[in-house]
């Protein structure tokens, strides 16, 4: 493939299964990604001369989030199989025919089309995934598996989704994320922390809030939880900070340290009743290991989450919230509290755009890249990197809700899809007349425009 091809790259499009699915995130209703396709494709030079590679820099497709019934959940370490895997393709495919289509008649004057997995569609990887979308979306189609980093431009020009500078949604084994299951059965995927965190709460909650993990900055929907619904929903964020980060967050204004944990805690090694509750619903759920764990005490603050986690999905949902319930009076956040639940699934608990930042910097540190792409974070962000080079992250093609400072929002609040707006972000990179690459971040639709 010649590098002198003009390279277009999106991120985090979340692609579901369309107007039957409450959950999809992506932006289609006004057919934007078709237009943005055959616009490309029919009214700029290098579109018509075949000159151009579409890359779709993670997260291209909602696997994580679309038709929850094909995923059977064997353990928390393990996602989908092949199999299953395919069944969520056909929602996405039965939902967005035609953004297959469209795919397909960009490339039929010679313009590349690349997807590069992101931690919602690792389920790239599997063969008979590829193969399905090469049916429906051209025999050209090509995939960008199992490496971190995705160079063009003779390495001046490096793209990374950014999953693997977090800690909620790295994997172990990236490079190989296909599995096989210890005592034999079906391969499956390995499964990041905030996939199961999707699996457990997340896809659950969106069936009656479709736009709540669409809150900024990093997503704020711990805010909106912990102040609207009591339910069991702050233990819940405790849980999981803690299983992620291994400390406990700061969820309350002016700096009061969160004792969620500390009250959790307490019931755990004051009341005998509820640590036979506990014991009971580990009975139930059949967690040998983490009943082990939880009778052999001494029960700490990592004990805990694990067992809370554990049992997260395991048992019904309301017994779940019944027992963990803090009774907590609820708080409000301020729109620069960065610690929330939903950030754990967007972006982690630190500060994604820093994060992104450093990543860039080091990799051109490291390779002497001019450009560096990335996303996850669905913060867009153009940053001058020291030694010449320049970050860019166009965010995402998703519904959003930034806070400002002082603003409030209710569970209610969420329902209302008219609140969000959206700005569909590409970054276009193509070299110069002397050589150099040039490279911009432009808009294709905003609304409000």
């Amino acid at each position: 493939m010649s590098d002198d091809r003009v390279t277009l790259i999106v991120s985090d499009l979340h692609v579901g299964g369309g107007s039957a699915d409450p959950g999809d995130d992506h932006i289609y209703q006004g057919g934007q990604l078709v237009r943005f396709l055959d616009q490309q494709a029919t009214q700029t030079p290098e579109g018509l001369l075949g000159r151009i590679e579409l890359i779709f820099n993670g997260d291209f497709l909602e696997f994580a989030q679309v038709n929850t019934a094909a995923y059977s959940h064997p353990s928390d370490r393990h996602w989908c199989s092949e199999r299953e895997s395919l069944a969520k393709l056909d929602t996405i495919v039965g939902g967005h025919p035609e953004i297959f289509a469209a795919l397909a008649r960009f490339q039929d004057s010679g313009n590349l089309v690349t997807i590069a997995a992101g931690n919602h569609d690792v389920d790239l990887c599997w063969p008979a995934v590829q193969q399905r979308l090469r049916e429906v979306a051209g025999a050209g189609l090509r995939f960008e598996v199992g490496a971190t980093w995705v160079e063009r431009h003779d390495g001046r020009l490096q793209i990374g989704h950014g999953h693997m500078d977090d800690p909620a949604n790295r994997f172990e084994h990236w490079d190989a994320p296909i599995r096989p299951l210890e005592g034999g059965g079906e391969p499956r995927l390995e499964m990041c922390p905030g996939t199961l965190f999707m699996v457990k709460f997340v896809n659950r909650l969106e069936s009656r809030y479709p736009f709540a993990d669409n809150l900024l900055p990093v997503t704020k929907l711990a805010s909106v939880l912990l102040r609207d619904d009591k339910a069991g929903l702050a233990s819940v964020a405790w849980t999981f900070v803690k299983f992620v980060s291994g400390t406990s967050p700061t969820v309350l204004q002016s700096g009061t340290t969160d004792d969620i944990g500390l009250r959790l805690l307490e019931r755990a090694r004051d009341d005998a009743g509820f640590r036979a509750a506990v014991e009971a619903a580990l009975v139930q759920a059949g967690l040998t290991q983490s009943l082990a764990r939880w009778r052999a005490g001494p029960i700490d603050a990592d004990t805990l989450a694990a067992v809370m986690l554990g049992l997260l999905g395991q048992v019904d949902e309301a017994a779940w919230q019944a027992l963990f319930e803090t009774r907590h009076d609820g708080v409000t956040l301020g729109a620069n509290d960065d610690v929330t639940l939903s950030a754990l699934v967007r972006g982690g608990f630190e500060d994604g755009k820093k994060k992104l930042r450093t990543a860039a910097q080091d990799r051109v540190d490291e390779t002497g890249a001019r450009v560096v792409v990335m996303g996850h974070t669905h913060q867009v962000d153009q940053f001058d990197l020291d030694g010449g080079g320049v970050y860019f992250n166009p965010g995402c093609w998703t519904r959003y809700l930034e806070l400002k400072p002082g603003q409030k929002v209710t569970l209610d609040d969420l329902r209302d899809e008219s609140i969000y707006p959206y700005a569909l972000n590409y970054v276009r990179v193509a070299p110069g007349a002397d050589g150099a690459l040039e490279a911009e971040l432009r808009c294709f639709e905003r609304s409000p425009a």
